[in-house]
């Protein structure tokens, strides 16, 4: 049965203007009307941000026999996206685009696993059509709405539709441009992050959902490889109330689990920790002086308004990193040590 729930009327309109015309002299009623009666057969497939044919077709090797082509003319199907709107949907396909991860959607969303068991949910692509970006919610490693926030002169393309996401940009444009800041995040699990672009990359490896992380890192073993930006390897946050006020700090890795970083360029790169100073972690050469480890030093840590003591506690290893004289950089923000 046939399911347009990934049609977005304005996009669609934004990609196929010739249509709007027809709307104004009631010709049709609406772009979708148009898509259904002519689109769809005629093989037109931007109706989403969030599906891509090419990416549909090459994730999906099963279904290109079936699309049709000049050399296969009397194949059942107009387009991938048509196969996926008469049965992929239903079927719960999900590779559908390179702006969404099933894995990764699920994995940062962890509440939705119990709706996509009990069948609410044919999978997390579906709650993320239905709702989840209507919500503010990321579908992958780049965070999508801090990027809209620290670059507004893109956010006027995304809704025109010129582009399909501040991603679909960043990977097309900004990771070429310096003045560029963009953020990569991991999951509850074990990830490997890579920085991406020239300008300003933050790496966090632990699970951040809507505006703050969700996750401490504890019990993971995330591994963050600088690129040849200007890349910030983040290892806690301070958590901030009402009018600005802190309400405690956020060390990663407290416990089992540390974070490797790779490639890290002194004099470009950073590490930024949680507290007021430095004065509550070590740094311990390891492994016969190869690699540097970022330790705690006994001194009270304030987790989520808990004090709690840790001591000899590796949150994060340097790899290459033994011979690193690394200090308090000046522009250290709030509570926000920067090391470098």
């Amino acid at each position: 049965m046939a399911n347009y729930a990934i049609f977005d009327e304005p996009y669609y309109l934004a990609q196929y203007p010739w249509v709007k015309p027809a709307i104004d002299a009631g010709v049709i009623q609406s772009g979708r009307e148009h898509f259904e009666k002519f689109g769809q057969a005629g093989g037109l497939t931007q109706v989403s941000r969030y599906f891509d044919e090419e990416t549909y077709l090459s994730q999906n090797p099963d279904i290109a026999p079936f699309v049709r082509t000049p050399n296969n003319p009397n194949a059942p199907f107009a387009s991938g996206l048509d196969q996926f709107i008469q049965f992929g949907y239903e079927e719960g396909r999900t590779r559908v685009s390179p702006e969404y991860n099933e894995d990764f959607y699920l994995a940062n969303n962890r509440e939705l696993l119990p709706l996509v068991q009990n069948g609410t949910f044919k999978n997390g692509y579906q709650h993320f059509i239905k709702f989840g970006n209507k919500e503010g919610r990321f579908a992958t490693s780049f965070r999508e709405p801090r990027y809209l926030i620290d670059n507004p002169d893109i956010a006027p393309f995304v809704n025109s539709g010129a582009l399909k996401t501040g991603r679909e940009h960043y990977f097309k444009f900004g990771q070429f441009e310096q003045r560029r800041s963009a953020t990569f995040v991991g999951s509850p699990g074990n990830d490997i992050l890579t920085g991406v672009g020239v300008g300003n990359v933050r790496l966090i490896g632990v699970e951040v959902g809507y505006g703050a992380t969700e996750s401490d890192g504890s019990n993971e073993f995330d591994t963050l490889i600088g690129g040849t930006g200007r890349d910030t390897f983040v290892l806690g946050e301070t958590l901030l109330g009402p009018k600005v006020s802190i309400v405690g700090t956020k060390t990663f890795y407290i416990g089992q689990g540390f974070a490797t970083i790779r490639n890290f360029t002194q004099g470009q790169d950073r590490i930024e920790l949680s507290g007021s100073s430095l004065d509550r972690y070590i740094l311990v050469p390891t492994n016969n002086n190869r690699d540097l480890a970022i330790q705690t030093n006994g001194l009270p840590l304030d987790q989520n308004g808990v004090s709690q003591t840790s001591r000899g506690d590796t949150i994060a290893v340097i790899e290459g990193g033994g011979n690193l004289k690394l200090n308090l950089l000046p522009e250290s923000r709030f509570l926000a040590p920067l090391l470098g």
